[in-house]
């Protein structure tokens, strides 16, 4: 199957297929050099050396980790570029997660003012969220995603092979972001979440098309709409800064911080703490973190809070709830958020 995302800077196709098929359609295109861009351990996995050598491509390994993100790979991997002769009518695969899809898309969105690419996001998370809305970037010492660009990928492929062989942890991860779909959009996907063994194929083509959705309506974050995909994120973000990102997956920073946003909307009188069970419990229905780590002291995740790039004149814009598919972002400041977060802690003790 293949889908076509309409945004208004460039069309997309998503291709539901194994990437052997998918590359023979990709490759239907003619382009000077195509680089495929990977991590080693794909390699071991899959037979990706004899996928990519049959068609003449060479590949490129990058390490795996937030690190990969980072200022010193991206000229790393510019001059890998140069090297490989890539031309402004060259074309990039990557297969990986949101970091490599992140460092790679940005790097495209650049390289010779700007050269193609298709993303073969090998995580439930990126499949379902980082592959799809043309953001990349890369992180600097001081904050996270801090250079960056909005560029869509020409092609994504959306194997579900990949994910075989993907650790349950992170298969729970992903899930993260497709609770987060299923609040933002009460639809067909939180009744699929709730089923006992859910399709999940039909889950990632429901959180691409929820996601794209958004996304067009506020390609660029100019109307606030796209804003909206941040819920559970500004709490999220600041615990991984804080951990170092070593200690909590994406998807369990997003799952502890959709817990809070609904705990949050409570307390601020927008909902009932009916519905904040109810959302922790989707969470806890697969295995993911609906508690805050008590031995981080709250007042240390505040210059990580008040970094968020969503922030305006200083005002924090933290996404809330009244019910599932009624969300709005609130304008608040750090001491709302930290009396809040002590009441939870209190609450969750009693």
């Amino acid at each position: 199957m293949i889908k076509i995302l309409n945004f208004s800077s460039d069309d997309v196709k998503v291709y539901f297929k194994s990437l052997d098929e998918a590359l023979d359609k990709i490759l239907e295109d003619e382009y000077s050099k195509i680089l495929a861009v990977t991590h080693p351990v794909l390699l071991n996995i899959y037979d990706l050396k004899d996928i990519f050598k049959k068609r003449n491509i060479d590949i490129v390994v990058l390490p795996e980790g937030e690190k990969t993100k980072s200022l010193t790979k991206f000229i790393e991997l510019s001059k890998i570029f140069f090297e490989h002769s890539l031309d402004r009518y060259s074309h990039v695969i990557v297969l990986g997660g949101g970091v490599l899809g992140d460092l790679c898309g940005f790097l495209c969105s650049v390289y010779m003012r700007g050269i193609s690419f298709s993303l073969v996001p090998t995580t439930l998370l990126s499949m379902v969220d980082s592959s799809i809305g043309g953001k990349n970037g890369i992180d600097l010492d001081f904050g996270k995603n801090l250079l960056g660009s909005f560029y869509h990928p020409k092609n994504i492929v959306i194997d579900l092979n990949f994910l075989k062989s993907l650790p349950e942890r992170e298969i729970s991860s992903g899930m993260a972001e497709v609770i987060k779909y299923a609040i933002l959009d009460d639809s067909f996907i939180l009744d699929e979440i709730k089923k006992e063994k859910p399709d999940i194929g039909k889950l990632v083509e429901l959180s691409i098309d929820i996601k794209s959705k958004y996304v067009k309506e506020d390609e660029r974050e100019k109307t606030g709409k796209r804003a909206l995909l941040n819920l559970g994120h500004t709490l999220g973000h600041a615990i991984e800064a804080r951990t170092l990102y070593s200690r909590f997956t994406h998807g369990e920073a997003v799952s502890i911080g959709t817990c809070f946003a609904a705990f949050f909307s409570y307390c601020l009188g927008y909902a009932n703490i009916e519905l904040y069970k109810e959302v922790k419990s989707l969470f806890y229905k697969y295995n993911l973190p609906t508690l805050y780590p008590i031995d981080l002291d709250v007042e240390s995740l505040r210059k990580y809070i008040l970094k968020d790039k969503k922030n305006i004149s200083s005002k924090i814009r933290f996404v809330i709830f009244k019910d599932f598919s009624d969300v709005f972002i609130y304008p608040t400041d750090f001491s709302q958020i930290k009396n809040c977060l002590l009441k939870w802690i209190e609450y969750e003790k009693s």
